[in-house]
């Protein structure tokens, strides 16, 4: 299963690399776990909870609400 569109930082990346997100407009809570490379975790890593994202995500294995960034272009917030 594979989503795109526009996501809002909750909670920053924690020590373990995941980032909480609400998705618009639904209001929905995803959890992003895996990262398609390093340089998108890195990049992920720095956005402060607040921020606005537009990503790619597929579903990480199984699990219920985790999701793999697989791409991100940042919001330009009006």
């Amino acid at each position: 299963m594979d989503r795109t569109g526009k996501y809002t930082v909750v909670k920053a990346c924690n020590d373990h690399g995941t980032i909480t997100l609400r998705e618009h407009p639904r209001n929905g809570t995803l959890y992003v776990v895996e990262y398609e490379d390093p340089e998108l975790e890195a990049e992920l890593s720095e956005l402060d909870a607040g921020s606005v994202v537009h990503l790619d995500l597929r579903r990480a294995g199984r699990r219920g609400n985790a999701w793999c960034a697989e791409a991100a272009r940042p919001v330009e917030v009006r």
